[in-house]
């Protein structure tokens, strides 16, 4: 038997998927509560309880005797990992791949630049050793994108600046998808290696511009990549 907190999480799930892929458009009205219990099978304590998820994501919002209306785009959490999984479910096409590159191209070099300033010995550890996980788990998909993830979070960390935290979530939902669309074979994993030393040796040595110059160039080189893999499919 299901509990209630995973009736309301299926039924954000459910709701969050329809509005990412237009079912319901910005300015439409949810159905109503009753209507919701009905077609969903859940108490209107469940569905209350997912409108407030839903709204605290910035997709919908809730008054009496108005009702539920989907907000603009625009007002979206897409900072938010559910927000931006059903973002991708919606993406038929690449745009969404290619956004999220674009964002990791402005946010992740001043990232290295800042963590080549203020990194701990631990923290220069964590990233160290989540480059020699991504080198041992090149002919691995899973075991490397864990890795590549790690070095990427552990670069956000190192920053020292919490803000940052929340960009993870977009690096995960970006690897995960350009690794699939760009690193299919173990040779295209070890084609990514390089570029991340790189990355590392200059966080390593201090080197606030060479780290922001490597990561940059550790991007544009997945961005290039991402293009020829989509173009070709």
């Amino acid at each position: 038997m299901r509990s209630r907190r995973n009736l309301c999480g299926q039924v954000v799930h459910d709701l969050g998927c329809q509005i990412l892929a237009g079912d319901v458009k910005p300015g439409d009205p949810l159905p109503q509560e009753a209507v919701l219990c009905d077609k969903m099978g859940v108490s209107r304590t469940v569905i209350r309880e997912a409108i407030k998820s839903l709204a605290a994501k910035g997709l919908v919002d809730s008054r009496a005797k108005r009702g539920t209306i989907v907000l603009p785009a625009r007002s979206w959490n897409y900072l938010d990992p559910e927000v931006l999984d059903w973002q991708s479910r919606a993406d038929t096409g690449d745009s969404q791949l290619f956004f999220l590159t674009e964002f990791r191209q402005t946010i992740e070099p001043a990232a290295a630049a800042l963590a080549a300033e203020r990194a701990s010995d631990e923290q220069l550890q964590a990233i160290r050793e989540a480059f020699e996980q991504m080198e041992e788990n090149t002919d691995k998909l899973d075991e490397f994108l864990k890795a590549d993830l790690q070095f990427h979070t552990e670069i956000l960390h190192a920053t020292g600046n919490l803000f940052f935290s929340p960009v993870a979530n977009v690096i995960h939902v970006s690897l995960a998808s350009s690794l699939r669309v760009t690193n299919r074979q173990a040779s295209d994993n070890r084609t990514s290696i390089p570029p991340h030393r790189n990355v590392l040796d200059a966080i390593c040595a201090r080197d606030p511009e060479a780290a922001r110059e490597a990561m940059r160039l550790l991007l544009k080189d997945a961005n290039e990549r991402i293009q020829k893999a989509t173009q070709v499919s």
